[in-house]
């Protein structure tokens, strides 16, 4: 091969990794990241099935070259076998692990609105009904997750007390990974499922809605 399919290769095969893994990336949230990470996840199952057939051709590719010194191999036959499987890992094995990641990026970009929120509280003698009223006496502005497949944090007054959650894509949108601070750590899990995980950070655990 030119070198020229050697960039088209590695562009092509990181291009679609990066697509499929977004969500869960540093970025302005946005929907259209899910939408990558959901057609990775169910194209690359299915475009296993292409394996075969690109490892097939690109060893004929491999034996005309060595038969015939001047044989070019066919990029399109290593895209066949390379893509596929870089769809697969990065949408479930690299996904996940960046998941981690974003989880705690986004944990981590809520310690001055959990201040805010205690200031309010010691200011007016109750937690406030909503993030609204926070601003801009308590902080200037309400943070992002600034992870592109979180969409906001979400707050819930409860008595005396409030949490403060955020959700992730884990399978097609239909499993979800619920991100909850509970300062009283009262934390509960909705769904069928009601495992519920430690984050390593103080009041914040995670369950897997389903």
């Amino acid at each position: 091969m030119k070198s020229i399919d050697w960039v088209k290769l590695i562009l092509i095969n990181l291009g679609a990794g990066l697509l499929v893994i977004s969500p869960f990336l540093p970025g302005p949230p946005n929907d259209i990241v899910n939408l990558f990470y959901n057609a990775g996840l169910i194209l690359g199952t299915l475009g296993l099935i292409l394996v075969p057939f690109g490892l097939t051709w690109t060893i004929r590719e491999l034996k005309q070259k060595r038969n015939g010194g001047k044989h070019q191999i066919d990029v399109k036959a290593i895209i066949l076998l390379t893509l596929p499987i870089t769809v697969f890992i990065t949408s479930i094995y690299v996904s996940e692990l960046l998941r981690d990641f974003s989880r705690g990026f986004a944990i981590n970009r809520t310690e001055e609105l959990i201040q805010s929120i205690e200031k309010f509280k010691e200011k007016k003698g109750t937690y406030p009904e909503s993030l609204a009223e926070l601003t801009p006496e308590f902080i200037a502005d309400i943070p992002s997750p600034f992870i592109m497949g979180i969409k906001n944090y979400y707050y819930t007054k409860l008595g005396n007390t409030y949490t403060i959650s955020f959700e992730q894509n884990v399978i097609l949108n239909f499993n979800f990974e619920v991100v909850t601070f509970d300062p009283t750590d009262n934390h509960k899990a909705e769904g069928e499922i009601k495992d519920i995980y430690d984050t390593g950070i103080n009041h914040w655990k995670y369950y897997l809605f389903d």
